[in-house]
């Protein structure tokens, strides 16, 4: 490539695009065929920064895809360029061959508080879906559905600036901050306008078919992200906040009316409508596991796992991204990198971060929904519908059950699994680790709050959970292994707990008082209570 066109040439049109020195040194050394693990090696970067350098220029010059292609493309446009003014660049000249793209100024783009998408990588095959769904099937309504931290964010960022060029208009839109649904499509209908001032209906309806009049005319892409903080907390997901409901309406229309545009929803929590508009224009995506992605968080921190170490931290985190971002930060800080070290030393690392996003889900669940997390918690592996329905205290119809379950699928918090014939539900491993923690902390603080008022009421998950429950661990697991480890991990919390406050007799002496207490009640009263006092006191005393 380079002794085809003049250095000082790539140097001017490098000038004129806004690319750096390092890029361009980065550049010239990939359009000379050279691969990106070689060019790092020659510049002594890693990988990443090799392809965040890359991406930059592919951007600088409007190109936009995947793979190969893209340098393809960069190719064809500095030698035409080059052939077209004899060595002189102007950027007045055409820059390519094929079909014009539609160049979309400032004006047409209107990205909000996206974030940087540079140094994206990964999630090659999830981006192929979405623009299949978006571009080829013309979609007009995409749900991207996944827990928090698996990275629908950068995800949604990245689908949108691949496709920028096949639309019109570009929108991207985070309603963290809650926004009623008049004031975001009022602001929509000014950027698609183009007026500061536009002549707008002031009612909800009106300004909704305001808006599908421009996604009629012009084809435009809009992305909503954080979309589950317009939902209710408390009950079954899907469920809109008093004032947002037009939101509902909004979704609904766009789903339902024909146009040429596409409105994409990151969320963590799909709203309840979209199940009943699911169809060839409506779709739903839940970005998978992605090892790759993983694999260079680490390789970013400078962190090298093996394969089996791969496995196992695969088996303690799933596809949370977030997780992996966090774990190999602290590998590298408090652990030398090195990952053996690092999982010797913790059985499953949950930073406060992580912690407090999870936080924000759980306090989203329904009564029902927090009583079925406890219990496959407690279970630990997958169970069947038939034994979920056993395990809950008082008596709960299929479909009342099923209702609860798909949910805490629409939360994104469950796994379903088919293998042995038979539906059974389970929690990845980060999900299974907060659970299990909130579930002792919760259990503790009711002992500790019936020390205090007396008032065998308070501890509602003692009588609503059996907590020295065995799992469905395969027969050949000894009994032992099977016991659950809920009672003993509430054990080590409670003598932690009231060994500051008193002697440890003396909680053996509450709790013996509290099952006195419960003796005279019936199993209808107390439920499981009786049967875990019974079997944390033996705990305590062996």
């Amino acid at each position: 490539m380079t002794n085809q066109i003049p250095p000082d040439f790539l140097r001017d049109v490098a000038k004129k695009r806004g690319v750096s020195d390092a890029e361009l040194e980065t550049v010239i050394m990939a359009l000379d065929g050279n691969s990106t693990a070689a060019i790092a090696s020659m510049l002594e970067i890693s990988n990443i920064a090799v392809r965040k350098r890359l991406g930059e220029v592919y951007r600088k010059f409007n190109i936009y895809g995947r793979g190969p292609g893209k340098l393809a493309e960069l190719r064809h446009q500095l030698y035409y360029q080059y052939q077209s003014n004899e060595g002189e660049p102007s950027s007045s000249e055409p820059e390519s061959t094929g079909p014009a793209p539609i160049v979309l100024g400032s004006r047409h783009q209107d990205w909000g508080e996206a974030p940087d998408v540079s140094d994206f990588y990964g999630r090659s095959e999830e981006l192929q879906i979405l623009e299949e769904l978006v571009s080829e099937d013309r979609c007009r309504l995409v749900v991207l559905l996944g827990m928090a931290g698996i990275g629908k964010t950068v995800l949604s960022v990245q689908l949108a600036k691949q496709l920028e060029s096949d639309f019109d208009y570009v929108v991207w839109r985070s309603l963290a901050g809650s926004p009623a649904p008049e004031e975001v499509i009022g602001d929509l209908l000014q950027f698609l306008s183009g007026q500061k001032r536009p002549d707008m209906p002031n009612d909800l309806n009106g300004r909704i078919s305001r808006l599908l009049d421009y996604l009629r005319e012009r084809r435009c892409l809009i992305v909503f992200d954080d979309f589950e903080t317009l939902l209710r907390g408390g009950e079954l997901a899907g469920n809109y906040r008093s004032g947002y409901e037009g939101y509902r309406k909004l979704i609904e229309r766009l789903g339902e009316t024909p146009h040429e545009s596409c409105l994409l929803i990151a969320t963590a929590e799909e709203p309840a409508e979209i199940a009943l508009l699911k169809g060839e224009k409506v779709r739903s995506v839940q970005p998978m596991d992605s090892d790759e992605i993983a694999r260079e968080l680490f390789d970013e921190k400078g962190v090298v796992a093996t394969d089996k170490e791969w496995q196992e931290l695969a088996k303690r985190y799933g596809d949370n991204l977030l997780a992996y971002k966090i774990v190999a930060a602290t590998i590298k800080e408090f652990f030398n990198g090195n990952v053996s070290s690092f999982l010797k030393a913790t059985e499953l690392f949950v930073e406060d971060t992580l912690n407090e996003l999870l936080e924000q889900q759980f306090n989203r669940l329904s009564p029902s929904e927090e009583e079925i997390m406890y219990w496959l918690a407690i279970e630990r592996t997958p169970v069947s519908l038939s034994r979920l329905r056993e395990d809950l205290l008082l008596p709960v119809s299929l479909s009342e059950l099923l209702k609860n379950l798909e949910s805490l699928a629409r939360r994104s918090l469950i796994e379903k699994q088919d293998s042995t014939g038979e539906t059974s539900f389970t929690l990845q491993p980060l999900i299974m680790k907060f659970v299990t923690n909130k579930l002792v902390a919760n259990s503790c603080m009711e002992i500790q709050e019936y020390a205090r008022t007396k008032k065998i009421d308070n501890i509602r998950i003692w009588m609503s959970h059996n907590l020295g429950k065995e799992s469905a661990a395969p027969k050949k697991t000894s009994k032992s292994e099977r016991i659950s480890s809920i009672l003993m991990l509430v054990k080590n919390q409670l003598q932690f707990l009231f060994m500051r406050t008193g002697s440890y007799e003396e909680t053996i002496e509450l709790l013996k008082q509290m099952s006195s207490v419960l003796e005279d009640k019936s199993q209808l009263e107390v439920g499981y209570a009786q049967e875990n006092l019974r079997q944390l006191l033996a705990a305590m005393a062996a």
